[in-house]
């Protein structure tokens, strides 16, 4: 009999702790911040223009670089403008954040693409020239695409900037050309040619990701400094 007591004893005692903890978990989940990522803005200079849709590209690919590993409820903020996507997002983000809080959004995480450039280097050796008749000579064609992106966590109530970070991105890609009996050129024409012939859509790929990456660690780093201000804003 006192068997049976003691065992009902610690069955009772290991509900209440699993409720107990339970509980405990929901208040925890209950008090994350809850996180909703805008299409980025494209606002780089130069020669280079950006494709359609990147900034709506790059905002997915943080979205889905921090599902699973971030201390935060993550939500996809597109549904949150109500403007026009085409207009100036710097004019229209207090709507935005009102938006965003009747959404029960505490923070919005808003980004621009700051640098978008494509430049090519031409290297050749032998010859003494481009134009001279050579055998053998050797010429390297190197075309470099490079991405930035900046990154800041907004409180949709004050507008305090609480994060910043960027991220940066290269795709680079090779060609050579080895000169036959003729001329040797910088853009190719004339030898025999190899090396990589990826396309620019690839290069595009590889520094965005990249970009992304160091942007979501970015972004991971500064985490605590993100719970501890929704704290402080909600005791």
């Amino acid at each position: 009999m006192q068997n049976h007591f003691r065992w009902a004893v610690r069955i009772a005692l290991a509900v209440l702790m699993g409720v107990a903890g339970t509980a405990h978990a929901g208040d925890e989940s209950a008090r994350r911040p809850r996180v909703a990522v805008v299409d980025f803005d494209v606002t780089p200079g130069g020669w280079t223009l950006p494709p359609p849709q990147v900034g709506t590209t790059i905002a997915e690919l943080l979205l889905d670089k921090l599902v699973g590993v971030a201390p935060f409820h993550l939500l996809d903020g597109r549904s949150l403008w109500s403007s026009d996507p085409a207009a100036d997002r710097r004019q229209l983000t207090p709507v935005l954040r009102d938006n965003a809080r009747r959404a029960g959004v505490d923070y919005l995480i808003l980004g621009s693409i700051t640098r978008f450039s494509n430049e090519q280097r031409h290297r050749t050796l032998g010859g003494g020239g481009f134009h001279v008749p050579v055998v053998g000579a050797y010429g390297r064609r190197t075309n470099e695409m490079v991405v930035s992106i900046w990154v800041s966590v907004v409180d949709v109530r004050s507008g305090e900037v609480v994060a910043t970070t960027t991220g940066e991105g290269t795709g680079t890609r090779q060609s050579r050309r080895i000169g036959a009996l003729g001329f040797l050129r910088a853009l190719g024409g004339g030898g025999m040619s190899s090396g990589s012939s990826s396309s620019r859509d690839a290069q595009l790929a590889e520094a965005v990701r990249e970009a992304v990456d160091a942007a979501a660690q970015g972004l991971l780093n500064a985490a605590a400094r993100i719970e501890h201000a929704h704290v402080k804003e909600n005791p």
